[in-house]
Order: C-alpha cells, then sequence, then structure tokens
C-alpha cells in the first residue's frame, strides 16, 4: 500500500498497455543495436542471427571523462563495444601509467583478452572524451555468440596465443 502525504495527480496503465509499451522499447533498442552492429568491423562474420543474439544481450552504459572502465589486473566479466566516444588505454609499469594504443573510438572494442584467455584485464581503460557509451555483453553471452570470432581475433594479434 502507498499513502500520500501531499495531494498528488497519479496516472496508471492497464497490464497490456504497459506490455506493448515495454515490448516497442525493447524492440527499438534491439533494431538500434542490431543496426550499430553491422558497422563493427571485427562483427561482420557473423550471423544474423548471432548478431540478433548478440544485441539482445548487450547493455549500454555511459561513463564521464577520466572514470575508469576497466582496471589492470581486475577479473573479466564484461566484452566492451564503443558506441560513442573515445577511450585511452594504458598499462602500469614501476608506477608510471603508459599509453598503449591510440584512442579507441565508435566500433572499437576491448575487454576480450580476459574473455578469451581467462585471464586478469592486461590494462586500464579510461574515458576520453566528455562522455563516452559502451555497450557491454557478459562472459556466458561472449563465449556462446562471440565464440565464432576467437580465432579472427587471434589471427589479429589480439589475443595473446601463449
Amino acid at each position: 500500500t502507498i499513502q500520500a502525504t501531499t495531494e498528488v495527480i497519479t496516472w496508471s496503465l492497464d497490464r497490456t498497455t504497459f506490455k506493448t509499451i515495454m515490448e516497442k522499447s525493447a524492440k527499438g533498442s534491439n533494431d538500434k543495436n542490431r543496426a550499430f552492429l553491422d558497422q563493427v568491423p571485427i562483427l561482420e562474420s557473423l550471423s544474423d542471427m548471432e548478431k540478433m543474439q548478440l544485441a539482445d544481450a548487450l547493455k549500454s552504459t555511459t561513463y564521464a571523462a577520466g572514470d575508469v572502465i576497466i582496471k589492470e589486473g581486475d577479473d573479466g566479466a564484461e566484452f566492451f563495444i564503443v558506441e560513442a566516444g573515445e577511450v585511452v588505454c594504458t598499462k602500469t609499469k614501476e608506477g608510471v601509467e603508459t599509453e598503449v594504443s591510440a584512442l579507441l573510438g565508435t566500433g572499437s572494442y576491448f575487454g576480450e583478452l580476459a574473455l578469451l584467455n581467462d585471464d586478469k584485464r592486461q590494462a586500464n581503460v579510461k574515458a576520453a572524451s566528455e562522455t563516452v557509451t559502451c555497450l557491454t555483453v557478459d562472459r556466458a553471452t561472449f563465449k556462446r555468440v562471440l565464440g565464432p570470432l576467437e580465432n579472427i581475433m587471434k589471427d589479429t594479434k589480439y589475443v595473446d596465443k601463449a
């Protein structure tokens, strides 16, 4: 039971209307994610069904400039695709943080090494632009849907072959 302590105006939706709104919202988000995935070069070899499964599983997270997205040495639980903005990758050597790649922008990805190699995070990744939006997918979905990309990632030397 909810009890108002001041005068209020309330709105209500019946179950069917609420369900319809939620389904349309989810479909719109999935359609947007699906269209975006078509623009990510590393994903071009995935089938339409695999891209739809991936689009369904993606979660969007926004970061502010300087926010740490992943930290070197942490356990890896997610794969990231930059939807908007830029990130910088660094490694800490003898207490000094050093950039280890060019800025990564829209369509770039990171976080795959820890998932593919069952290892700790190998670098820090921070938001470099005013805002960064990343699409993320958890380890289980990454392994199931993106498993076919493992050899492609290894061939492009993104994965430690040892």
